[in-house]
């Protein structure tokens, strides 16, 4: 007994050491790229932008996935085929633009894209069709002008073609381009994380919220949660500029939301990526108060690249606790990035020229 005790202890120091170093730290990217088959690529407007987030299961094909829907004026497309009671298994593609309701109209450009590629669900005689969702929010940085563009069928095509596996572009970009959030520039931001026994988490977030990402001091909610020490350039401000919190944008129906898309590289049912959903879901709570409010939009999709079988982590329900407290903590260090990131415009103050105290350190 004493000789296979420690020819365990072994083997557990041997799993050890031969654990990626970057184990427990954000991957490479920091961003949902560092899932693997997920790609991200943005076209970015004079008001408006989409941000198309690809996945690939291992055979180039869907990848299983599932959503959850909080907000209370929800501009969504195609998301009843990701709940559990409905055929489709595989998605292979979301989208994420502003525009509000007319945004969902880039979907068809990135069903296009994936159509000359040949992916989507296969109909027989050679045709597939993509299987493509979408949530749209309003774009609030315009100064209460008419937008001067909207996204489009072009603009999915261009956004889907340039989609790419590197680094994830941050801040005024794609779906965050027009975003506000609370009274500071939103934005588009991106975080992963990688666990000890090889499973990969990674989101993407669109903040344009209602709700502010920082508290009556300006100090932000979900820098508690970094890894790695990413925020580590950002000042702890206190009580210092407590008089300085701008006010926020008002609310109303169909006037914000903060849209986000989680991915990990283990193999997903349409169940199992719902439940992880709901739980990674509490990350935008975490980061935005208040979230889900009635005008917000607030939807999650959560994808499932395949590259780790369930099986092989252990007891799959609790592998989908483990995701999705990761995927939580992910999505609030994404609404982190997107708002450090985020660039003043004519209409709306940056945090960081809000706050310049608190990112005095940052380059």
């Amino acid at each position: 007994m004493r000789l296979r005790s420690l020819g365990t202890a072994c083997g557990l120091l041997l799993a050890a050491s031969a654990a990626p170093t970057w184990a427990l730290s954000p991957g490479p990217n920091n961003a949902i790229t560092d899932v693997p088959g997920i790609s991200v690529g943005h076209v970015t407007g004079p008001d408006s932008g989409v941000t198309v987030v690809r996945a690939a299961g291992p055979n180039g094909q869907g990848v299983g996935g599932g959503f959850t829907q909080r907000g209370g004026s929800p501009v969504t497309r195609e998301t009843d085929l990701m709940r559990p009671d409905n055929m489709v298994e595989t998605m292979n593609a979301v989208v994420l633009s502003g525009g509000s309701s007319y945004g969902l109209a880039a979907a068809p450009g990135v069903m296009q894209c994936l159509e000359n590629a040949g992916i989507g669900f296969s109909v027989g005689g050679g045709n597939v069709v993509p299987i493509v969702q979408a949530a749209s929010t309003f774009d609030r940085a315009t100064c209460s002008a008419p937008p001067a563009s909207r996204p489009d069928y072009t603009s999915g095509l261009q956004a889907c073609l340039a989609a790419n596996s590197g680094p994830v572009a941050q801040g005024n970009v794609g779906a965050g381009t027009g975003a506000v959030a609370g009274g500071v520039k939103g934005g588009i931001g991106s975080a992963s994380i990688v666990l000890p026994n090889g499973i990969i988490v990674g989101a993407i977030v669109a903040v344009n919220s209602e709700g502010v990402p920082y508290d009556d001091t300006g100090t932000l909610f979900g820098t508690t949660l970094e890894v790695g020490n990413e925020f580590r350039d950002l000042t702890k401000i206190g009580e210092l500029i407590k008089y300085r919190v701008p006010a926020s944008l008002p609310g109303g129906a169909l006037r914000s939301g903060t849209n986000a898309v989680v991915a990990t590289n283990v193999q997903l049912t349409k169940s199992q990526a719902t439940k992880i959903a709901e739980i990674a879901d509490d990350g935008v709570a975490r980061a935005v108060n208040p979230a889900h409010t009635a005008g917000d939009s607030d939807t999650l999709f959560v994808l499932g690249t395949a590259r780790l079988a369930m099986a092989s982590l252990g007891d799959p329900n609790a592998v989908v606790t483990q995701i999705g407290t990761a995927a939580a903590n992910a999505v609030s260090r994404a609404i982190v990035h997107a708002v450090l990131s985020a660039r003043s415009t004519t209409c709306h103050k940056s945090y960081c020229d809000t706050f310049p105290l608190a990112c005095r350190f940052r380059r």
